[in-house]
């Protein structure tokens, strides 16, 4: 066969193979382009998603807030007000909880709850918008009766700015994540708050999508598949997430549905305690069984408030704190006595 037709003839497959190969690439730059908009799509609905369960539990937080803000400075300020005038106070024959024996104006726990009180009244008087939903993120979590958290609130709300949260609520990542982003003081932002819910190591800042820039197609279709597993693996963390903040938003609903329970309660027998104190005055002694006998349960109400008070939501590393789930337990059964009285 001539020279010339061999040439030719490995020109034309030549040709073929090369027309063949971009076809391939042209085919595989597809596929890429089709596995990363899928990877951006799975990764843009796992992100709303986190941001929707975030945007709830960070409502229910501040509503937990709130709500011991409002039964401090109202009913809590009122009890306190009334029975530190009480004289000769003796709750020794009460029946229920051991420290109501030595509950009095004199007792640590009424000191603690009298400061907590005056916090909170301050609070209210400056107006809760003052103090911003950092603050009220921290009030919902943390204890307010021993921790002190609310005379760093009060300062914020009487001229010095709070613009993060403070204090304990520092080394909080969920917290840092919930509030809105990186705390100076601890260093935490999204990531550090997605990395105690979630364990996860990945986020929305994850690489995916965009032009791809590769040189060979088949490299292209190898990174996007790469990125679809990515994705993949945020939409899994992102259910995790979601999971430890659904328990979070309910464990705080939970809290501020029991305080608004108790206090329904504690208002009436707050007002029975004034009532005996305007018409038999302030001496113990004078108070017939029955009088006593609403004093114990008004005293008993105020500690199974203090008790919720006193009961952080979350633990420092951003985890549901489990204690919450005894007095929660404890505040029901409370209700549950009390309403068959």
């Amino acid at each position: 066969m001539p020279i010339p037709f061999i040439v030719g003839g490995i020109a034309v497959a030549a040709a073929i193979t090369g027309v063949k190969k971009g076809i391939d690439a042209k085919n595989d730059m597809n596929e890429a382009n089709e596995v990363n908009e899928a990877a951006k799509a799975m990764a843009k609905e796992a992100e709303e998603f986190i941001t929707m369960a975030k945007d709830k539990t960070k409502g229910a937080i501040e509503a937990l807030g709130q709500e011991k803000i409002r039964i401090l400075s109202t009913s809590v300020n009122d009890f306190v007000m009334n029975f530190e005038k009480i004289k000769n106070i003796n709750l020794k024959n009460s029946q229920g909880i051991e420290e109501l024996k030595n509950f009095n104006p004199s007792s640590e726990g009424f000191k603690q709850l009298k400061e907590a009180a005056y916090e909170a009244k301050q609070i209210a008087i400056n107006g809760l918008a003052a103090i911003g939903s950092g603050a009220l993120l921290a009030y919902g979590t943390y204890s307010v009766v021993m921790s002190g958290l609310g005379g760093l609130i009060v300062t914020a709300t009487t001229g010095t700015a709070l613009g993060t949260l403070s204090g304990a609520a520092a080394v909080n990542a969920t917290l840092a994540w919930l509030g809105g982003g990186a705390l100076a003081a601890g260093g935490f932002g999204m990531m550090g708050g997605m990395i105690v819910l979630g364990g996860i190591v990945a986020g929305p800042a994850l690489a995916i999508g965009g032009a791809i820039f590769a040189s060979q197609a088949r490299k292209a279709l190898n990174d996007s598949y790469g990125n679809y597993d990515k994705a993949k693996a945020f939409k899994a963390q992102a259910k995790n997430i979601g999971v430890a903040l659904k328990a979070i938003f309910t464990r705080a609903g939970q809290l501020t549905e029991l305080l608004q329970k108790l206090d329904s309660y504690f208002v009436e027998y707050i007002s029975k305690m004034a009532d005996t104190i305007n018409h038999k005055g302030t001496d113990w002694e004078k108070y017939n069984l029955a009088e006593q006998q609403d004093i114990y349960k008004c005293v008993q109400l105020a500690q199974t408030i203090k008790a919720v008070l006193d009961t952080s939501l979350l633990k420092q590393n951003g985890e549901l704190e489990e204690a919450t789930a005894q007095v929660l337990e404890n505040g029901n059964k409370y209700l549950q006595m009390i309403g068959q009285v």
